[in-house]
Parts: C-alpha cells; sequence; structure tokens
C-alpha cells in the first residue's frame, strides 16, 4: 500500500449505515448457518481472533475506524500499543519466520471490543462456504477444524451476494473519494493508520 499520503476521510453518515445494513445481513446468514450446523465459538482454542487475516476494502478500514472514535481515550491507547507490539510479528508470521498465535489487538479478556464494527472476514469466518467469481468459477471454502467436527450434511453459507454488495459498495465510495491504493492491511496496521 502506498503510505506517502494520508487515507482520506469519510464524514458522510450514509457510509457508515450502508456498510452497517451489509454487516447486520452478513451476521443474520452466519448465524443462521452456525445455528444449521451447531457451530458454537465458545472455548475453541482455534480462535479465528488468534488468525492472520488481511483486510482489503477502504469500506472496512473506514468501518472499523468509526468504531475506534467510539473508545474512551485510554481504552484506545491501550489498543494502538497492543497494535504497535503486533504489527511486526503480524509481518514475521506471515512470512514465515514466526509460528506463533497473535491475538488480534481488539481483543480484551476473550472478546472484541469492536465486535459491532469488525470487518468481514471476522463476520463471515468459521462456517463452510461458497463464493461464485465473476468468471464463473466457484470457491468452496471447508470452514474452520471446529465446524468440521460439528457440521454434518450442513449445506455451505453463500458469500457471493454480500461480495457482491460489497464490491458495489467499494466502487462507488473509491469513485467518491478517488481513492485508488490496493489495500491489504491486519486489523493492526488497520489501527495504527
Amino acid at each position: 500500500m502506498n503510505t506517502s499520503r494520508p487515507l482520506i476521510q469519510i464524514d458522510t453518515p450514509q457510509w457508515t449505515t450502508h456498510i452497517g445494513r451489509l454487516f447486520e445481513k452478513m451476521d443474520g446468514a452466519y448465524q443462521e448457518a452456525s445455528h444449521a450446523s451447531g457451530l458454537t465459538c465458545a472455548h475453541c482454542e482455534d480462535n479465528c481472533c488468534l488468525s492472520l487475516f488481511y483486510h482489503h476494502t477502504l469500506l472496512e478500514l473506514f468501518y472499523l475506524q468509526e468504531g475506534l472514535k467510539t473508545l474512551s481515550p485510554e481504552t484506545h491507547a491501550r489498543v494502538t500499543f497492543r497494535a504497535q507490539e503486533a504489527a511486526p510479528r503480524l509481518h514475521k508470521r506471515a512470512a514465515g519466520e514466526l509460528d506463533e498465535k497473535i491475538p488480534c489487538p481488539l481483543m480484551d479478556e476473550g472478546r472484541c471490543i469492536l465486535y459491532h464494527h469488525r470487518p468481514m472476514v471476522c463476520r463471515l469466518h468459521g462456517v463452510a462456504h461458497i463464493l461464485k467469481r465473476p468468471d464463473g468459477n466457484v470457491i468452496n471454502g471447508p470452514g474452520c477444524t471446529r465446524y468440521e467436527e460439528m457440521a454434518k450434511n450442513t449445506p455451505p453459507l453463500n458469500r457471493t451476494p454480500f461480495y457482491k454488495e460489497m464490491a458495489y459498495m467499494e466502487q462507488t465510495l473509491r469513485q467518491e473519494t478517488g481513492f485508488t491504493d490496493r489495500l491489504k492491511l491486519t486489523i493492526a496496521e488497520m489501527i495504527l493508520l
């Protein structure tokens, strides 16, 4: 990502509303799929908040930053400190130089403190899914280890409509703002921008 210039600021409540509605739809579909499969994340040792994920949309970055604004100064400082510690370790993990699970800086006492503002992959990870790409190919995701142990003959979650809506919104936002940089950020990096 080009960091030679600051990221744009988005001060439009409409974007918060649009993203919030899309994420509510994702949450509803995920809840149905996890309920149907019997998946529960309680006491899971392979917690996705310890996984290395990248986030690629300006929408998710904006929404997470909106959530960061709601934190108290003390909590924000604590989260920023954790992000500063996590970011270089996540780079080492991605490069294969480190083989340890690094907690998301937003995790506090085993819970996400910005749960409502978490990115898309945090909302949809775990259950088996399909994604129909624009070229017609279909990607099948098996779900997490716990899902594979619990789910028997459960249909996969179709992520396609959510990705399509996210792509349309992302394109619209980028046209509106003129932001053209590619994004590939961990939550730690998103916090530090």
